[in-house]
């Protein structure tokens, strides 16, 4: 999971959102799930939609950055991660932060379905933990 989200910080650091894939640990038809407020559809599959998810999520950011402040083991195959993000809005500058999480579906070793949450408990309830 860490290389696969050291990949991902990479891909949209450089924009380079195909990329992502590129550590072979998301699975072809993975499914991406963003937050509710995210605009645009439900959920993002296979390497397009990811790619279009990815491409979406950076399109008003300039200096978009991520770190994994954690990775935590979940019940049924499942891993919530801990991620702060910077940014800042592009053409205005103006810096933006914030603790978000997401949880990570694995099967066969691989990501099969990514779910984001603007709330770290929210992650952690999704996923059958408590703080």
């Amino acid at each position: 999971m860490r290389r696969g989200l050291e990949t991902l910080r990479e891909a949209l650091e450089r924009r380079d959102f195909d990329s992502v894939f590129d550590a072979d640990v998301l699975a072809d038809d993975v499914e991406w799930i963003p937050s509710r407020s995210f605009p645009g559809p439900n959920s993002y599959r296979g390497r397009d939609g990811v790619s279009e998810y990815m491409r979406t999520w950076a399109e008003d950011f300039d200096h978009l950055s991520i770190d994994i402040e954690g990775l935590i083991d979940a019940p049924d195959d499942r891993v919530v991660a801990l991620v702060h993000q910077r940014a800042s809005g592009q053409g205005s500058r103006v810096p933006v932060e914030m603790d978000l999480a997401a949880v990570y579906d694995l099967e066969d070793g691989r990501v099969i379905r990514i779910r984001n949450y603007l709330d770290p408990a929210d992650a952690l309830e999704a996923a059958g933990l408590s703080e």
